[in-house]
Formats: C-alpha cells, sequence, structure tokens
C-alpha cells in the first residue's frame, strides 16, 4: 500500500511550499489537488518524489467529491493530509459578490471537512492532519468577517478532530500564520483595497511551512509563525473586543468610513 501525502492548494503558495517540504520525507507518492491542471503539472515536475496530479475546483460539491471517490477508490496509505486551499476577500461582508461569499465557505470549510472524512479512514497511527487555519481566526475582523468567520470554524473543527482522531494515533496541527507572501494578498484584495498598514508582519511560506513540519514533528497542536502574529493571537484570545477595534482602526485611519479601503 503506498504511503501518500495529500496536499490541497497544491499549485501555488504555501500549499506548493508543503508539496517541496514533503518531498523529502521518503513517501510513495503526492497528490497535488487544485482547480489548475497546469500549474499542479509544473509544480509536480519539480518533485523527486512520485506525484499525481489531481485537478478539482474545491469549491463545488463535484470537485470535492471527485477528490473523496479517488481516495476509495485508490485506498492509499495516507500519511500525510494538508489542506491549504482557500480564498479570501476584503469587503463588507454584505457588500461581497454572493458568488464569491459561497466560495470562500466552500473551499475554508466544506472542502476541509469533507476531505478529512474522506480521508482519516486510510489513515493509520502516526498520520498527520495539517490545515492551514489564520490569524483572522482569532479576531472578529473588521471587512475581512467571513473569511475570518471560516477560519474560526477550521480551528474549532480542529479541535474537536484532534479529540476525535486520538485514540487512532493520528495528530492535527493547526497552522495559523498571519499574512504571508503569496499571491493569496492579491486574491484577497481583487473586491477591496486595503491599507499598507494592514499588511504588516508579512512571512515568508518557507518559514511557515518550515515550522509548520518542524511543530508537527514534535506533536504541537498549533503552529504560528512570526512574532508579531503570535502576540496579535495573544491579544485576541485576552482581550478580543480590543483586537477588533484595533483592526477596525489600521483600516479607518486612511479613508473614510464610507471609502472602499
Amino acid at each position: 500500500m503506498p504511503r501518500v501525502a495529500i496536499v490541497t492548494g497544491a499549485s501555488s503558495g504555501v500549499g506548493a511550499e508543503f508539496c517541496k517540504a514533503l518531498d523529502a520525507r521518503g513517501l510513495d507518492e503526492i497528490w497535488l489537488v487544485a482547480r489548475r491542471k497546469g500549474a499542479l503539472e509544473e509544480v509536480a515536475s519539480g518533485l523527486k518524489t512520485s506525484s499525481r496530479v489531481v485537478p478539482s475546483d474545491l469549491s463545488t460539491p463535484e470537485g470535492r467529491e471527485e477528490v473523496a471517490r479517488l481516495v476509495s477508490i485508490e485506498s492509499p496509505d495516507i500519511r500525510f493530509l494538508v489542506n491549504c486551499a482557500g480564498l479570501g476577500r476584503f469587503g463588507d461582508s454584505f457588500s461581497i459578490d454572493a458568488a464569491d461569499t459561497r466560495s470562500m465557505m466552500e473551499v475554508n470549510m466544506s472542502s476541509v471537512v469533507e476531505l478529512t472524512s474522506a480521508c482519516v479512514p486510510h489513515m493509520s497511527p502516526g498520520s498527520r492532519i495539517i490545515a492551514l487555519c489564520s490569524e483572522a481566526a482569532y479576531v472578529a475582523a473588521y471587512r475581512l468577517g467571513v473569511y475570518a468567520a471560516s477560519k474560526a470554524f477550521v480551528r474549532s473543527y480542529l479541535d474537536a478532530l484532534r479529540l476525535e482522531v486520538e485514540d487512532r494515533g493520528i495528530s492535527v496541527l493547526e497552522v495559523s500564520p498571519g499574512w504571508i507572501d503569496t499571491p493569496f494578498i492579491q486574491g484577497v484584495e481583487s473586491s477591496c483595497k486595503a491599507p499598507a498598514k494592514v499588511f504588516g508582519g508579512i512571512v515568508s511560506k518557507e518559514d511557515v511551512v518550515a515550522k509548520a513540519l518542524r511543530d508537527s514533528d514534535r506533536g504541537r497542536r498549533r503552529s504560528v509563525c512570526g512574532l508579531k502574529t503570535r502576540a496579535t493571537i495573544g491579544l485576541a484570545v485576552h482581550l478580543p473586543r480590543f483586537a477588533s477595534w484595533y483592526w477596525r482602526r489600521m483600516w479607518r485611519r486612511q479613508g473614510s468610513p464610507a471609502a472602499p479601503f
């Protein structure tokens, strides 16, 4: 039975970086899951480990079912499930395009739950579930409300999942970075431009992934990369209303409440 890693959001950014890092983990195969086949093939071409490109739109039930069906048919020994697929949009929650809102909810929440549920029966003791959560999971984030709420869901889900799979010997790691230097930033600003101050403390995808795997190796529950992000999460945990006020203040200091930024 092949030892496999499944990585979603593998076409770029943190997902692609996880594929590169897992390339040195002695696996038999890495499955790369995302919408863009060409981008997946480009990432796969740089891997030494045998890879399988799985083009799927995880914002749709059909795309998620396609991946789940492949797992069921192949029945691999899944050593790593890395959920990196994610969507975000800036803007008041009531002004973001309804299709974008649905896609955020489907990719950020439904795909994590459905793919994890499909993979757990094929995971053995020592297997690992790693999911990209966010600093935003800890803050009621002005003009990032739907995204932040979806990541708060992921955070809560992972806490419960950790208890559910404990007896199976499966570990669960929440990876909660702040802003990462990836194309995600351009995507999140596609509907609403943010003040530059919002993006303070940007970290690299290489640092996020390296720390996540170190923390996973040590059996930790959460991985947070960057001093500013750790400080923000600590503030949000102990003073949640102040953290939300400060986030909103960063927006309002550089534009009127009615302005798009």
